[in-house]
């Protein structure tokens, strides 16, 4: 029974538990959704705010009014993330600038803060007073961006134009106040730079002045150099410096010019190549210098052509042919169109062949007792005969081949000797006979003798008559 009673025991305990764990999360959840409810109350409550305009330099603030802005969507939440973050890059930009924050503190300030506004105004999710917001901003920034730049930008304008008309006290005010706005503007450094030394380069210019009344161009030179190394800006200076340098240039281009033509009209062309060259150097674009080329190269063909003439003529008189071709080569490698060298290269080339022929045959005589080559000797004799007059060489070399073939047409005593029985005859010629000894004449030439016995071998031979010649010896001497 003991037993049993514990287990009813248990039984109650176990059922106890159930019903006090059911009881718990049941006022659990019901607390929970109480506290859903009230955060539903109080976010709408917080969303009727309405945020109120701000004027442009003052700070901005969300006030209570009915809620407009809703949940958007994915992409205008980007788009309005975007937007926050460009501007927010545009305001840092402004803060970041160390003398535009010294320029307008307050309104840079101002601009922090209503960018902090609208970081609260998103965490609230009131997305579309924070895109309302953001636009006033970017809008009072571009302002203070543009008003910023055009405070620096005008006071050097004014002070640039003060300068230009030589009105430094203007010029350094403006310039001062420019610098002030924006210490980092570079037209105005550099026009600082230039005020600080416009007095001395004012003086320089009263030099200047006074040099020009004197007609010193040096004095210029060096007074405008010195202005360029103070104030290299100054345009005027340069112009000035560059006027009188091409002024100078021109003059010794002409200068030069002038001593070319000179030389060239005293037939001085090594002097004259050397200006024309000089000329050049100073300006090498100048019309003058291809004229003058010109004339130049055409002098210096004419006298090189004259020069050729002469030395030509020397040569001829002392009758020096290989000569006279060479110089007329030479000038008419200069002057291709010279009829004179061209004549002397033709009367050349035909004396020095002509010779040339004349000497085949003065070298070896002995070729002369034929008579073909008589035949061309004689040829060779009627081409020189027109060129006689105008080489007393080719007239030798004519005469001593004359003499050669005139003794070529004298008869020869040609001694002939034989045994008696031999019949001996010239071929060609006539008969000799059986002779022991028989002179007879014959021409200069080659012939052949012809000797024939009975019961011996017939003979022949060639025999070359000359004056100088020995006898001819002939007879049969082989049995058959």
């Amino acid at each position: 029974m003991a037993a049993l009673d514990d287990v009813i025991n248990h039984d109650k305990q176990s059922q106890k538990a159930f019903y006090i764990k059911v009881i718990t999360g049941f006022f659990a959840v019901l607390l929970l959704l109480v506290v859903v409810w009230l955060a539903l109350n109080w976010f709408a409550a917080s969303a009727s705010a309405p945020v109120a305009g701000a004027a442009p330099g003052a700070p901005l603030s969300a006030t209570s009014g009915p809620a407009a802005s809703g949940i958007p969507d994915e992409q205008a939440r980007k788009a309005l993330q975007q937007l926050l973050s460009d501007t927010n890059n545009q305001v840092n930009q402004l803060a970041a600038d160390p003398y535009l924050v010294a320029w307008q503190s307050a309104a840079v300030n101002t601009l922090v803060q209503n960018m902090q506004q609208a970081y609260r105004l998103y965490g609230q999710q009131l997305y579309s007073e924070t895109g309302t917001l953001l636009r006033d901003i970017q809008q009072q920034s571009s302002a203070l961006q543009q008003n910023y730049t055009q405070a620096y930008e005008t006071a050097y304008q004014t002070a640039s134009a003060a300068f230009a008309n030589t009105d430094l006290p203007v010029a350094q005010l403006n310039n001062s106040r420019a610098l002030a706005v924006n210490p980092l503007y570079a037209p105005a450094l550099q026009l600082q730079q230039r005020l600080d030394v416009a007095t001395q380069v004012q003086e320089l210019w009263q030099q200047v002045r006074v040099a020009q009344l004197e007609n010193n161009v040096s004095k210029q030179k060096t007074l405008l150099e010195s202005i360029r190394r103070l104030d290299p800006a100054e345009q005027q200076a340069q112009q000035r410096l560059a006027a009188l340098n091409q002024q100078a240039q021109q003059q010794s281009f002409a200068d030069v010019v002038a001593q070319a033509v000179a030389a060239l009209d005293q037939a001085d062309y090594a002097t004259a190549r050397q200006a024309l060259a000089r000329a050049r150097s100073i300006d090498s674009s100048r019309s003058e210098l291809v004229n003058l080329q010109r004339r130049l190269d055409s002098a210096e063909k004419a006298g090189a052509a004259a020069q050729a003439e002469q030395q030509i003529q020397v040569f001829i008189e002392v009758d020096e042919w290989p000569t006279v071709k060479m110089l007329a080569e030479n000038g008419l490698k200069l002057n291709a169109d010279n009829p004179v060298l061209q004549q002397a290269l033709q009367n050349a080339n035909q004396i020095i062949q002509a010779g040339q022929r004349l000497q085949s045959f003065l070298a070896s005589p002995q070729r002369l007792t034929d008579a073909n080559i008589r035949q061309r000797a004689n040829e060779a004799i009627a081409a020189a005969q027109p060129l006689i007059t105008q080489s007393d060489k080719l007239a030798q070399q004519l005469n001593q081949l004359q003499s050669l073939l005139q003794a070529q047409a004298q008869p020869v005593a040609v001694l002939v000797k034989s045994d008696g029985r031999t019949s001996i005859r010239v071929l060609g010629v006539g008969h000799v006979g059986e002779v022991k000894e028989k002179t007879i004449n014959l021409l200069p030439g080659t012939y052949q003798f012809e000797g024939s016995c009975k019961g011996y071998r017939t003979e022949i031979i060639s025999v070359e008559v000359s004056p100088a010649m020995p006898a001819v010896q002939l007879q049969c001497k082989t049995r058959i």
